[in-house]
């Protein structure tokens, strides 16, 4: 079990779709051959995150699998500066590994 700290609570993940359509609308993006990350300040003190893996990306099964490693990715690699982040996986995650996948969020997040 994760150190209490460290947690993926529920005011750590973006739910309201204003607040995720924000970071797509005024949000800076970052590039990655898994997924585009998107990022926005928020005043909060700690970051929060959503993860879409639309339809296109494959089953429900492998969407959830993507989403589980893209929040555990966070939680494990979160430095908590008070942003907003939208993780929009493209096609290509889908043969990744873990490790792939956390190269390629230590990349983007470099210079935030």
């Amino acid at each position: 079990m994760p150190h209490p700290e460290r947690a993926l609570g529920r005011e750590r993940r973006l739910k309201k779709s204003r607040d995720i359509i924000g970071v797509f609308r005024r949000g800076e993006r970052r590039e990655t051959p898994f997924f585009s990350l998107l990022l926005r300040r928020n005043n909060l003190g700690y970051d929060r995150i959503a993860v879409v893996a639309n339809k296109k990306f494959g089953k429900a099964a492998e969407r959830n699998r993507i989403r589980r490693r893209l929040k555990e990715i966070f939680r494990l690699y979160r430095k908590d500066v008070g942003y907003d982040m939208v993780f929009y996986v493209k096609k290509e995650a889908k043969g990744a590994s873990f490790e792939e996948l956390k190269r390629a969020f230590l990349s983007a997040m470099e210079g935030r």
